[in-house]
């Protein structure tokens, strides 16, 4: 049975509710990690001192105006590899962000977020101290984070709400426009189509507004409603994924088929394991269409299932 139906399976008792309001928390559990194994050995203790600090600031921020109860709380991961030091306190750095909220009347946790970031300068002095000023932003660390923080939120609240998450959204809109005087490139426009500018410029494009239909369809009304019937829920997901056509036909280059299918081929196997295979041909077809560099890892979708 796939991890998916396990977790379809587990009792309501646990079921959590998005809009419950019991003790109050911060809405994020986050786990930084630091990878410096490219850098020599003797400046790799400063780096401990960052992860604890920077993970404390991340979860100990408020980011919204909304309630959270400790469950509710949207797990998720940051984890650093330092490239190149570049001068005493200044590095090179990749960073890979990854998010996941549960699914209804389930222990199952979906991946909404699964991104590489390879575009991060930064300077560092250890023991400096973190602070997150909307208005002023002047440090490309914290930027990077604070963008992702948003854009991580924005994600989850649209896939419980049509555009909930409008509001995180504009947030990550603004970063990106207060940090266009950074020599990065990962702020600009055109640098790269996959950068952080292009990726909520993308998000926030009415003419590509089908990726947020099909992100609420796909978790609310497929995921969410698989705990009744996993057909039905499956049909759903079937039903949203053209939506994803219509939005490479606004723009042919855009990045968020990219967000999609890197948060979501596992779990599309997982869906349609099951599925009978005329099904799980058609629906083959449409991925191995929008996806062609995917082909060999959807291809399992045709597989038999096998209890």
């Amino acid at each position: 049975m796939t991890n998916l139906k396990t977790g379809m399976c587990i009792s309501a008792l646990i079921f959590i509710s998005s809009f419950s309001f019991q003790t109050k928390a911060q809405e994020l559990d986050a786990t930084v990690t630091i990878n410096t194994q490219q850098i020599e050995a003797s400046y790799r203790d400063r780096f401990e001192t960052l992860k604890t600090d920077l993970q404390e600031f991340i979860n100990g921020q408020q980011w919204t105006p909304a309630q959270f109860s400790v469950q509710e709380r949207i797990g998720c991961t940051f984890s650093f590899t330092i490239t190149e030091m570049t001068s005493a306190d200044n590095y090179k750095a990749s960073l890979t962000v990854q998010a996941r909220r549960p699914v209804y009347y389930s222990s199952y946790q979906t991946t909404t977020f699964n991104w590489k970031d390879d575009n991060l300068s930064f300077g560092y002095t250890e023991g400096q101290t973190f602070t997150y000023n909307e208005f002023n932003l002047d440090n490309e660390l914290i930027a990077t984070v604070a963008y992702y923080i948003y854009l991580i939120l924005g994600l989850d609240f649209d896939s419980f709400s049509p555009k909930g998450g409008e509001a995180f959204l504009r947030k990550c809109e603004s970063i990106v426009s207060q940090m266009q005087s950074s020599e990065s490139k990962a702020w600009k426009a055109f640098d790269d189509k996959k950068n952080r500018h292009a990726v909520i410029t993308a998000l926030l494009d009415d003419n590509q507004s089908d990726f947020r239909q099909l992100w609420y369809n796909y978790h609310r009304l497929g995921l969410d409603a698989m705990y009744q019937s996993m057909d039905k829920g499956r049909a759903q997901v079937t039903a949203a994924l053209p939506l994803l056509g219509n939005v490479r036909k606004a723009n042919s280059q855009t990045p968020l088929l990219s967000v999609f299918i890197a948060a979501k081929q596992d779990e599309l196997i997982n869906i349609y394991s099951e599925a009978p295979m005329t099904e799980k041909q058609n629906i083959f077809k449409t991925l191995q269409d929008l996806f062609p560099t995917y082909t060999n890892t959807l291809s399992k979708i045709k597989e038999e299932y096998k209890e």
